[in-house]
């Protein structure tokens, strides 16, 4: 998990330092994030939260009824509905998107969906 988090901090570091936030959502990045299952070699990772914390996105996951905490990027991470929190073994496909937000930049997780599913939902 430490590794896929690290990963995740370079590239969302490397979005909010190179492209602008603006109103639509130009900018943003699309990643897979998997969550190991339990087995009788690993306890598995059993919840990631994406949140904001002190001005800065962090990442929460829980292994075995203990929380750990990694500072992902230096400015706040927002979640809907569908990704506040997720507790399902797997590959999750997220979209971090750069906007703005009362005036403050912020980066916005989305599940993925394919630009046909987007489409079919403005239907």
């Amino acid at each position: 998990m430490e590794r896929q988090l690290d990963e995740l901090g370079a590239e969302l570091t490397t979005l909010v330092e190179t492209d602008d936030a603006t109103a639509n959502g130009d900018a943003r990045r699309a990643v897979e994030i998997r969550l190991p299952p339990r087995s009788y070699t690993n306890a598995g990772v059993s919840r990631l939260q994406f949140a904001e914390r002190a001005g800065v996105g962090v990442a929460t996951w829980t292994v075995e009824s203990r929380k750990r905490t990694e500072r992902l990027v230096g400015i706040p991470i927002q979640t809907t509905a569908s990704t506040d929190r997720l507790d399902e073994p797997g590959t999750h496909r997220l979209v971090f998107v750069l906007t703005r937000s009362d005036s403050q930049r912020v980066l916005r997780v989305h599940r993925f969906k394919s630009e046909a599913a987007a489409r079919n939902d403005h239907a």
